[in-house]
């Protein structure tokens, strides 16, 4: 049973997993959030410092103006999140596309894209009138955040294979040798940019016409919300989970397959989540994309924490306690492969339960918990790849985090204890040459 499933997902899985994994549009979305990461980091963390809800330390930053200093962080950083992504997406799709001296100039032009399919007009009351006010030529800011972040990532996508079809025919101005290199590349791109202003011009228009009144609004209704929905489904996220781990077993880095999906799913429920704890509100999602880092990922993908931990002090066989011992420093960090392919977990059929099955119950069982109101909702901190397991608890959730993370360290231990043990008596006879 085990050889013909092996032989199924290999034949039919494995070849799309790695289809996806190498395609550039996919990888550029991943790149892109990558490039931005420091980015998101500073407003949530500038976020935190403003609104952690401890009286005295609200006090603190209240009365020094603390609180308004941190405040201006996040208006240009989470807050306009849209713009960052479509300036980094077109910049890595630009490039793997083998054009990098294109880059910077496609990245204006699809920033330039983006503002152009930006609803204008602001509608507001008037502080002493109370008469509502309309300023046609004011730009909202309401799709340069969560909102927009779909718009964002189909313009970078977009953007550079319309700009580069240029290029790639040679229908460029093309000015003399003498003429300086800056002013020869900056008329070689009016014709592609031209043309590309002109469609987008277009599409504008085209919206402007429909009951949506604008793209921004049409992709928010019909794309953005949907896939929200899907999100906000625990279902979707094991799936996610199952096919991430399934990858894994087979030696395919399976969260780098699934990483631009589950971005640009979970992405901007993190990023209103955390507009909501920035504002003192309700956090409206409760699934986001920190429930990877913080509940599923403790230890790296497959959850190997507690895997190291056993391996490190209850394995008798010398091979699984070096490796756990030399492997549980890196899990700390959420860094897997020393014990992936150290165990190995790949194509491992003993293994294959635990490493699979063991990621989504560390997913249900604080779900559950968040849902009967024990756990809080997370706040859609992102943080980098290295954070500390029990730090991205505490900056998720506080000390209620921190412990479930606890607690599902010793899930793990338990959980995987009868397979590890497999592996370690038959390590044990291999060593004593039986």
């Amino acid at each position: 049973m085990m050889k013909k499933l092996q032989v199924l997902l290999e034949k039919y899985m494995l070849p799309v997993a790695m289809k996806i994994q190498n395609n550039d549009y996919v990888s550029s979305v991943a790149d892109g959030f990558a490039q931005i990461l420091p980015i998101i980091m500073m407003g949530a963390i500038f976020t935190l410092l403003s609104s952690m809800q401890i009286g005295p330390y609200q006090t603190f930053v209240t009365a020094t103006g603390l609180k308004t200093i941190f405040g201006y962080a996040s208006a240009v950083t989470t807050d306009m999140l849209a713009i960052y992504t479509v300036i980094a997406v077109a910049y890595q799709l630009t490039t793997k596309k083998g054009y990098r001296q294109d880059a910077p100039i496609v990245m204006a032009v699809a920033l330039v894209m983006f503002l152009i399919l930006m609803p204008l007009g602001v509608t507001g009351i008037a502080e002493v009138s109370l008469e509502e006010v309309v300023i046609p030529a004011a730009l909202s800011t309401g799709f340069l955040g969560a909102k927009g972040l779909f718009m964002a990532l189909i313009v970078g996508l977009v953007v550079p294979g319309i700009y580069l079809f240029f290029p790639k025919k040679g229908i460029v101005l093309k000015l003399p040798d003498s003429v300086p290199p800056t002013i020869a590349k900056s008329f070689s791109a009016l014709v592609p940019s031209f043309a590309v202003l002109f469609i987008f011009s277009a599409i504008r228009h085209i919206f402007g016409l429909t009951s949506f009144g604008d793209a921004n609004t049409f992709v928010y209704q019909i794309v953005a919300q949907p896939l929200n929905a899907l999100g906000s489904s625990p279902l979707a996220f094991l799936v996610f989970i199952l096919f991430c781990q399934i990858l894994w077993f087979f030696g395919i880095h399976g969260f780098l397959v699934i990483l631009p999906f589950v971005q640009t799913i979970y992405m901007p429920m993190s990023l209103e989540n955390l507009a909501a704890y920035g504002a003192g509100t309700a956090l409206p999602n409760a699934i986001t994309y920190q429930h990877f880092g913080t509940y599923v990922l403790i230890g790296g993908s497959g959850g190997l924490l507690g895997v190291a931990i056993l391996m490190a002090f209850t394995s008798k066989s010398a091979r699984y306690r070096t490796l756990g011992r030399l492997g549980l420093p890196s899990t700390l960090f959420g860094i897997n492969e020393p014990i992936i392919f150290g165990t190995p977990m790949v194509l491992n059929p003993v293994m294959i339960i635990p490493f699979i099955f063991g990621p989504m119950l560390c997913f249900l069982i604080p779900y559950a918990c968040q849902m009967i109101g024990i756990l809080p909702t997370l706040r859609g901190v992102s943080m980098p790849l290295g954070t500390p397991v029990l730090l991205y608890g505490w900056l998720e959730g506080g000390l209620p985090v921190v412990i479930m993370q606890i607690i599902l360290v010793l899930f793990q231990i338990v959980f995987f204890y009868p397979f590890i043990r497999i592996l370690d008596k038959q390590a044990v006879m291999e060593e004593n040459g039986r």
